[in-house]
């Protein structure tokens, strides 16, 4: 494997045709970018309401969608973004404004989801729009982390809720909402006893959840650096024989243009606003390889 070339054609890529937000955070990760410019170009997606819109690139949605926000607050948290900054104010009164304190929940999208182009699986008053733990475990820990801006009878009942749906889970999790609750498992400013029990309990289903036969990595699922973001993961000791073939894999599907592009697809929906789509993933999945192959040695 040559990971200073694959590197090296993933930066380009990002530097040439790249989406400005993941531009400006590779920049920020391994050029010495300036954080300042990272939260500028995260504002540009920021509406009056806090919320943010088309960070998500299956909803190409104007309007805030607390699942893009909630993509928002990942950048905020990789970057270390200062918790006084006008931008994490407003984000989490956006929150705080969209929290239905009687069900303990968000509303995934809004109700007039269908005012722009979109994935068909983002239906309002699906399926997800019951979900318990997509994007809501995630958020909880956004609510941990800038405790500040919400109420301690919100977070404390949020989290009991969260633990105890996790707990009453069965043998399987959904994989997007197994991501949700890894993403709160990940955050530093959980009370240390929550975070032992999230990492007890999220063991198992992350290794029955992960696919470690590499001809199922062709398919959309979870692969180990889907779990594994770096070597220090609490979860890198349960795949330790599959995360050098997984990388290797990985490195073998990068595109001659030195991007990555997905494995999936809208289907014959909206053609011209999914190849805006199909870009903008391009950006994400070139950002996210590249980060992993930095963070195993690459």
């Amino acid at each position: 494997m040559n990971t200073s070339s694959t590197c090296q054609k993933a930066a380009d890529y990002l530097g040439r045709a790249g989406r400005p937000i993941e531009q400006k955070l590779n920049s920020f990760h391994f050029e010495h970018g300036n954080l300042d410019d990272v939260l500028a170009e995260l504002e540009r997606h920021q509406n009056p309401d806090g919320g943010f819109h088309e960070l998500e690139p299956d909803i190409q949605l104007q309007d805030s969608s607390v699942i893009a926000t909630s993509i928002a607050f990942q950048i905020l948290r990789e970057t270390g973004a200062p918790a006084d900054h006008p931008l994490v104010a407003a984000a989490c009164r956006f929150l705080l404004n969209a929290y239905n304190p009687t069900t303990l929940n968000w509303e995934i999208m809004p109700p007039n989801i269908d005012d722009a182009p979109h994935a068909p699986w983002w239906v309002y008053g699906g399926d997800l729009s019951h979900s318990m733990a997509n994007p809501r475990a995630e958020i909880l820990g956004y609510v941990h982390d800038y405790a500040m801006y919400f109420p301690d009878a919100m977070r404390s009942l949020l989290t009991a809720s969260v633990v105890a749906q996790l707990r009453a889970c069965g043998e399987d999790i959904e994989m997007h909402d197994l991501a949700c609750y890894l993403r709160l498992s990940e955050t530093k400013s959980l009370p240390p006893d929550t975070g032992v029990e999230l990492k007890e309990l999220l063991t198992p289903h992350v290794d029955r959840a992960v696919a470690r036969d590499p001809a199922a990595w062709y398919s959309y699922g979870l692969q180990p650096l889907s779990v594994v973001s770096n070597p220090a993961s609490p979860y890198a000791h349960l795949f330790a024989k599959e995360i050098p073939a997984n990388l290797a894999f990985m490195m073998d599907q990068q595109g001659a243009d030195g991007s990555w592009s997905p494995n999936w697809s809208w289907g014959d929906e909206h053609p011209q606003a999914w190849s805006v789509a199909q870009h903008d993933w391009r950006s994400v999945i070139t950002l996210k390889n590249l980060r992993l192959i930095r963070a195993f040695g690459g």
